[in-house]
Order: structure tokens, then sequence, then C-alpha cells
């Protein structure tokens, strides 16, 4: 029989009514559409947004709610906490126990077969081993390039680290896949105990990257984990305890980059990399050790506490241990600064880089020894923060020294004060080969991993004397090309 014009005009607007009985039984359109298509219209919303989707049907419980490749499972992704509330430590167990279940939920009905990535943030440990190890069987069978686990979150943080590893979730080596075939090759763990033991240095073979945060490390843990790392090429520790004398033995020749952050306990480094072409080092340790680093060529120090022999060793030994430096970027404080009169010559130093936390009126222009100190210095990069400090650095005349080489110069937070004027005046003054200064109130920070962060700055004093000091500079030039920039 015929469908009258009602019947058909439902259908079109989406809706079926048939009567069956006293009721009626409404299927829309939606739930005609292809599993496949339903899928790619879900990957367009949030991860919370998804999950919730599936109360529209039945059969969407069924539905994987993504086509990402990049799987991002944080209190803001999952659970919608602000980030401020997150990262003030306001997260109940009520938030744990959900975030849990979404993301054991997720992992359920994920049906694609991979994800480059997948990072899991949130206050986690040995209470929630079970679901954890499980994602982390599902990162694997899904062969994921890149791992990362961050258990703090801000929610430990006035404990110390050697009493709440306890609670720190155990990473089950044995789970990673053997051999050189396995497809991950990053891993970063923050707040997890990693314990591999000798038969299981293997695991790790096929990883480029590793990035240890609040993990403590013994030295037969390293030796292992530098054993079976045959592959790795950066190498990140930080905020972890590590022995009192950390020897870094790396039999590797693809080590290119080290980076130790702010490591506790540690007093004594030794490195041993044939490879290595850049180490980072923040901290307190007292001694570096660099005993076989023949390509080590970029270097950025940073001491937390003030030793004297961290200043006699970064004016003086590190360009003898180090004679091949081509890039050396260092923080000076009052402990380190004033700079000494005679420095070790580096060299080969190409690019130098100083970050300067001192007061607004320290003689800067006794900075001028280390630019000394590098015949073929290129580049000179100063980036200035003001430091309460009572010392002002020496009156004392430093001498003019012709500077051939040096091609461009950089001096951030720059607002033209008579120190910073001297300064500027002196490589305009000397530099006979300079093609560009470039002077800007912004200030400039460190990142680490050869990264930076700028902050603007204004100051009205400066704007309005900005002309009068751009003239002044003009004329100091002894190199008529060079380019003047003032941002």
């Amino acid at each position: 029989m015929p469908k009258t014009a009602t019947e058909v005009q439902k259908k079109e607007d989406g809706i079926e009514s048939e009567i069956s009985g006293n009721g009626i039984e409404r299927n829309d359109r939606l739930t005609e559409v292809p599993r496949d298509i339903l899928s790619f219209i879900l990957s367009f919303v949030s991860f919370r947004d998804a999950i919730k989707s599936r109360i529209l049907s039945r059969r969407w419980k069924s539905i994987c709610p993504f086509m990402l490749k990049n799987l991002d499972f944080n209190p803001h992704s999952v659970l919608g906490i602000d980030k401020r509330r997150w990262l003030s430590n306001r997260v109940s167990s009520e938030d744990l126990c959900k975030f849990v279940r979404g993301v054991d939920q997720f992992v359920e009905l994920y049906k694609h077969e991979k994800v480059d990535s997948l990072r899991v943030c949130f206050c986690l440990g040995t209470d929630e081993a079970c679901s954890i190890d499980q994602w982390i069987r599902f990162a694997i069978s899904m062969k994921t390039e890149k791992l990362v686990l961050d258990f703090f979150a801000q929610c430990h943080i006035h404990l110390e680290l050697k009493f709440i590893s306890k609670k720190f979730y155990d990473f089950p080596c044995e789970l990673l896949p053997q051999g050189k075939t396995s497809p991950l090759k990053h891993l970063c763990l923050k707040s997890c105990n990693l314990r591999p033991t000798p038969h299981l240095a293997d695991k790790f073979i096929s990883l480029k990257t590793l990035y240890l945060k609040h993990v403590s490390v013994d030295q037969s843990m390293a030796t292992s984990i530098l054993s079976g790392c045959l592959n790795l090429e950066w190498l990140k520790l930080k905020n972890s305890i590590l022995p009192e004398a950390f020897r870094i033995h790396v039999l590797s020749l693809r080590l290119k980059t080290l980076i130790l952050h702010d490591c506790y306990c540690l007093q004594k480094i030794e490195i041993y990399s044939a490879s290595l072409t850049t180490f980072e080092y923040t901290g307190q340790s007292k001694r570096l050790s660099f005993l076989h680093v023949p390509l080590l060529e970029k270097v950025h120090i940073k001491f937390l506490v003030g030793y004297k022999n961290h200043t006699r060793y970064m004016f003086n030994a590190l360009a003898k241990d180090l004679p091949q430096l081509q890039i050396l970027s260092v923080v000076l404080t009052k402990n380190e600064l004033p700079v000494p009169r005679r420095i070790t010559t580096f060299s080969y130093l190409k690019q130098l880089e100083l970050f300067v936390l001192a007061s607004p009126d320290y003689n800067l222009l006794s900075l001028t020894s280390l630019i000394n100190a590098a015949p073929l210095l290129q580049k000179f990069n100063l980036s200035l923060h003001n430091w309460r400090s009572e010392d002002t650095g020496s009156e004392e005349q430093y001498s003019e020294h012709a500077h051939l080489q040096l091609k461009e110069v950089e001096v951030h937070g720059f607002c033209g004060t008579s120190n910073q004027m001297e300064l500027a005046i002196y490589l305009l003054n000397n530099a006979v080969s300079l093609d560009r200064m470039t002077l800007t109130t912004q200030r400039r920070s460190y990142r680490g991993d050869r990264k930076w962060t700028s902050t603007s700055f204004y100051w009205i004093e400066w704007e309005n004397k900005k002309e009068h000091a751009y003239d002044l500079l003009l004329k100091q030039r002894v190199n008529s090309r060079t380019n003047l920039v003032f941002l």
C-alpha cells in the first residue's frame, strides 16, 4: 500500500513512526548513518563531549569517538577541569575515579589501527596500577611512537621525593616490546618508579629520546638504561634523585643531547660519550668532569648555588676541558660576578649567550672579558634581568679590544640606562665587522633544549628618550654599515 504524503514528509524529516499496539517506536536518521561516518563526525568534538554523546543512542555506545592519532588525557580534556583548579591541587578523589573510568572507557572503545602519541597527565600512583598497565598495553597494541606518563600534577609538591616515591606507579618494563622493531621511539616518565633489571635493558633499544622527571635514579639503573638504549639520541633528567657521584658512560654512538636539570644529591658528574654534541646543566654540583667528549660543541650552564670553584671552573677550566666548544650559554648571578679580567681563551667559540642577573647599575663592561677571550666570536646574545644586589661591580676602566669576527649582537632587557649604553658604545666602537646590533626591551628567558621565551616590557621613560639614544649610538659605529635596530 503506497505511503501517504504525511508519512513521506515524516521520513524526510528524519523520523519514521510505526504504530505498534499503544506505543510508538522512533528511529532517527543518525542511527542509520554508517559507523565510520559517525566516528568521523565525533572526531571534531572534545573527548569529554564525545563520551557524553554515547547516551544519544544505544548504538553509539559502541562507536569509537575519535580518529585522532595523538591522544592527550588530562583533567581538562577528560573532566573539563579548569587549569587553575588543576594546578592548585583542587582535584578530588571523585575526580580521580571519573578520570580513570573515562580513560578506561575510551581505551575499550578505540578500534583504529594506530596511535602516534599517548599522554596521560593526572595525579595517579600505585592504586591505579591495573588501569595504567592496561593503557600501556593499549599504547603498545596501537604501535604508539611517543608515550608520556605524567603522574605528578602538583598533588605531592609539598612532600619530599624520597618519601612519596613509595606511592609512585612502578613502570612495567616487561610490557615493552622487544628489539629494534618496536615502534616506541620516545618515552617520558614523570613521578614514576623505573627499575629496569639487566635482562630487561634491551627493552629500551628502540628509544630515541628519554625524559625522566621526579624519578629516583641510582647508578646501576642508569648503567642498565644506557647499556640498553643503543639508539638513544636525547636524554633529560629533571628534579630526580641521583647518586652523589654520577657517572654517565655512554657506549652508544648516537647520543647527541644530555640535559641535567636541578637534580637532587648530585655533587660530581663524570661524562664519557663519544657522540655527545650538546650538554645542558642546571644545578648545585660542585664538579663537572668531561672524560671523553670529543664532539661536544654546545654547552649551557647555570649553577644554582654559589661556590668559588664554580667561578674558577666556568672562566678557566671549562675552556681547557672543552677546547672545541662553539656555543656557550651561561647564567651569571652575583655568585659568578664580576667576571675575572683574565680568562682562558675559548679558541673556537662562535656564539656566546649570557643571562645576567644583576643590579640595574651593575658595571656591564666587566662582561667584555668573556668576549675578549673568544677571538672567533661571531654572535653575542645578552639577556639582562634586574636582581636586587648591593654589588654594582668594579668601577675600573676596561681597555679597548678589537673584535674582528663579531657580526651580530642582541641585547634583551635594554632600557637605555647608563651602564647599558656604555656596553653598547663599547661594542659599536670595537666590533669592526659588526653587521647588526639589536636592542630590545623584551625580557628573554631560556627554557632549555635550545628554546627561549620572550616577555614584552614597556617603560615610558625609555620611550621618551629612545630617539636620542638611537642618534647617539649611530654616531659610535666604527663600521658605517652596521645596522642598528631598536625594538
